[in-house]
């Protein structure tokens, strides 16, 4: 009998609903906390094993925390609106309309040429690109667009006397998938984790996250990693000759030779953009502080002006079948981590969770900044981060208040490291999309992604205590 993961989850996973709600409660625990226990748990089981979609999976709390009588469905309801959904919804908005004008391809070929035509330098190119692009637009699409223009680069390798060209493929594309991720931490709406950061802190301390805010540490962190994946990627690439250089040269200018001039349409699209991110970082300078404006707004407003602004005398840049293409599995995914950080914090869950690691206080806090990146970065390279973020930001959040820790640094760490997964294909959506796209071997991934995750460790222990800390004292 073939053994069938999916089918074991499904069963344990409301199986072991039934035991946690149904035994006694342990000291100082709630009853309600109990509950959002146990619906964890099961949501850890069916995401873990797929045994539905996980973005079904994340539709649980809807459901189960108002029956389990914790708290009200209007309550739990919201999270799936919650502001930072609505922001992501406008964001999205943009990236469609960038994608559906082809704007995308003529960023993506402008920036590519820059950086010349060697084997190293277009790595160099990619990833630059790729991390650029990954800032405002969300990384699995991202590398969605970029895939066909690797593909142009790789079959002028393969035509050549590149004697590294096949190793070159595995460096190359794992280096698209690594950059993507990496990219994604320079904003606040770069990746879900980050958006899962921002909800913590305004839900336990009250505290509004800024687009500028995020920026201010999340680039020169996201900037240094780049560097150090870079250098470390490249120094895998063989030397090559004048020739492969010339006939990947001659295959970049044919297709970019083939792409139109910058249409009415694409100018339209990226002021837009350029308006949207420019009003995000300066609101703080011209706002209130007791203004109702925030980011959410901001991008809101942007999105629907794609279906005001004209793309010709008769159509918008943006309809409705375009929007259409909308993650919304994704959007449910958020909802669900909003909805179960609530119920953590809201139940005194993840007050119990972080009491019965009171004896972590003892250590030195450097020591336990290592510590909790580091099991971050393990548990995310296992399963989604995005999951991984929406379990972990709220119980560590409380571990910060109780053994008075610097909160905002830890929190700040911990995120980021949920994004920086090389080692495994289930680790980020990039990740698996490369996997299954060049047909790259985990064995490759582990030892390429081994090197790179010990040295974000290290990068982010190092930022939290020398940058994060004295910027959030």
């Amino acid at each position: 009998m073939i053994f069938n993961l999916r089918k074991v989850g499904m069963v344990l996973g409301p199986l072991l609903f039934l035991i946690i709600v149904t035994m006694p409660t342990p000291s100082g625990m709630s009853e309600p906390a109990k509950a959002v226990f146990a619906i964890s748990v099961w949501m850890i089981v069916w995401w873990i094993t797929e045994a539905i979609p996980v973005y079904a999976t994340a539709l649980l709390p809807m459901g189960l925390i108002p029956l389990m009588g914790v708290l009200p469905i209007k309550n739990v309801a919201a999270e799936y609106m919650h502001p930072i959904i609505v922001l992501l919804l406008g964001m999205f908005m943009i990236a469609l309309a960038i994608e559906k004008s082809g704007l995308h391809r003529i960023i993506a070929f402008k920036l590519i040429s820059i950086f010349g035509y060697s084997p190293k330098r277009i790595l160099w190119g990619f990833m630059i690109t790729t991390a650029l692009l990954s800032t405002v637009v969300m990384s699995t699409t991202v590398v969605l667009i970029l895939l066909p223009v690797a593909s142009v680069i790789l079959t002028s390798l393969s035509q050549s006397n590149f004697v590294t060209s096949k190793k070159f493929k595995t460096i190359f594309m794992l280096s698209i998938a690594y950059s993507s991720s990496i990219g994604s931490v320079s904003t606040l709406i770069g990746a879900p984790p980050n958006l899962l950061y921002a909800a913590t802190l305004k839900e336990i301390f009250q505290h509004t996250v800024t687009f500028a805010e995020w920026s201010v540490l999340g680039v020169p962190l996201s900037v240094s990693m780049l560097l150090l994946c870079g250098l470390y990627m490249s120094s895998k690439v063989g030397k090559s000759t004048a020739e492969t250089d010339s006939k990947i040269k001659q295959a970049l200018m044919l297709e970019k030779s083939k792409l139109p001039k910058m249409t009415s349409e694409q100018k339209t699209v990226l002021a837009v953009l350029l308006g949207v991110l420019a009003l995000m970082f300066t609101g703080p300078l011209w706002l209130p502080q007791d203004s109702f404006v925030t980011n959410s707004v901001i991008a809101i407003l942007g999105g629907i002006s794609l279906f005001v602004l004209p793309k010709t005398r008769s159509e918008s840049l943006m309809d409705w079948a375009g929007i259409e293409k909308l993650p919304y599995g994704l959007l449910f995914l958020l909802g669900g981590g909003f909805a179960l950080a609530l119920a953590f914090v809201d139940s005194g869950l993840a007050n119990w969770i972080a009491s019965s690691f009171s004896f972590v206080a003892k250590y030195p806090f450097e020591l336990v900044v290592v510590l909790l990146v580091s099991m971050i970065m393990l548990l995310t390279n296992v399963k989604s981060n995005t999951a991984t973020a929406a379990i972990f930001i709220p119980i560590v959040g409380t571990m910060a208040i109780l053994n008075q820790w610097p909160s905002l640094p830890i929190l700040f760490a911990i995120t980021v490291a949920t994004s920086f997964a090389f080692l495994l294909p289930m680790g980020t959506p990039p990740n698996a999309l490369i996997y299954e796209k060049a047909q790259i071997s985990i064995k490759e991934m582990v030892k390429n992604g081994m090197v790179l995750n010990v040295m974000a460790i290290a990068l982010i222990s190092i930022f939290t205590i020398f940058v994060s800390m004295p910027f959030f004292s």
